[in-house]
């Protein structure tokens, strides 16, 4: 197929699964050295010109993907995070029986139904692997989003717009 052809949004459409997996690849566990980041970062220019369709060498790329307005790494890494935890926790029993612990205390003031506990760890290698960061962020999360059971996009939709709508309000009180 001739993609140059192709207007915008389905470039888009056809860079963001890329996008997700580059995102994934940088949360495996690996630590980001100086050369991970600079073999990544041109993989993104190269999408960005790509939708936009402007290979001159004049061109701004960062000016192109702050307009794709994609959302950042570190909010694609927690929403990915999150919803599969919620998978584990709805749908997946055994890993849930293995993996997630039982709450010692829940304040039915300050927690919601679905808190979960935090295992603890000896060692720092595993202090921000998915395990204790997760219910973490889950414990966190307001009662009406960890009670949506359905497995589909929903929640992960959800809990996208949920961290934008915080996102565009911490903005919006930093700048007053």
């Amino acid at each position: 197929m001739k993609f140059y052809l192709a207007q915008c949004p389905l470039k888009l459409l056809l860079f963001k699964p890329w996008y997700a997996l580059n995102s994934t690849l940088q949360q495996s566990g690996i630590p980001v050295t100086a050369h991970t980041y600079l073999t990544l970062k041109p993989f993104k220019t190269r999408g960005a010109r790509f939708i936009f369709c402007n290979y001159h060498r004049s061109a701004s790329a960062s000016s192109m993907k702050s307009n794709l307005s994609l959302p950042l790494l570190s909010l694609r890494r927690k929403v990915s995070r999150l919803s599969l935890f919620h998978k584990i926790s709805y749908s997946v029993s055994t890993l849930k029986e293995k993996l997630i612990l039982s709450p010692p205390h829940t304040s039915f003031r300050l927690d919601h139904q679905h808190k979960v506990g935090i295992p603890q760890f000896r060692t720092f290698a595993y202090l921000d692997s998915f395990i204790p960061r997760s219910p973490s962020e889950w414990n966190h999360l307001p009662a009406y989003l960890v009670s949506i059971s359905s497995i589909n996009f929903f929640f992960k939709d959800s809990i996208t717009s949920h961290f934008c709508l915080f996102d565009c309000l911490s903005d919006c009180f930093l700048s007053c």
